[in-house]
């Protein structure tokens, strides 16, 4: 099972885990969540990160999910995701987080990190479309 762990700007990861709740029930076992405040320092948050990849880490392998390429969360979870594949742990970031992609990763998490990423990025994507 891949294990999936949030890294966006504060408030928007405990808004995205409660939406889960919501829709799919507790997913805590595999769900980590970390809300990057402005006055937090990189280099103080990369090991919790590294702590939780390494928590929600079944054996397949963790897909972490920021929201802005470039940004401090994004960043974070870059340096962290090194961290771990540096200890053997398969993991990778996707960027651009929103609602469906983080459905549809926890939704297929029972497949192939490289699957479940493929499912969930399909799912970013797919979930922006124009309504009116």
């Amino acid at each position: 099972m891949t294990g999936i762990v949030i890294v966006v700007h504060a408030p928007l990861g405990t808004a995205m885990r409660e939406s889960v709740r919501h829709v799919l029930g507790d997913t805590t076992d595999v769900l980590a969540v970390h809300d990057i405040q402005p006055e937090d320092l990189p280099d103080d948050l990369v090991p919790q990160v590294l702590q939780d990849i390494l928590r929600v880490n079944k054996g397949q392998g963790v897909l972490v999910l920021t929201d802005l390429i470039g940004a401090t969360p994004a960043n974070i979870a870059k340096r962290a995701v090194a961290d771990a594949q540096a200890s053997g742990v398969q993991c990778c970031v996707l960027a651009g987080l929103n609602t469906p992609m983080l459905l549809r990763a926890l939704t297929y998490r029972n497949l192939s990190l490289a699957e479940t990423r493929e499912k969930a990025l399909a799912g970013g994507v797919q979930g922006c479309l124009r309504v009116d």
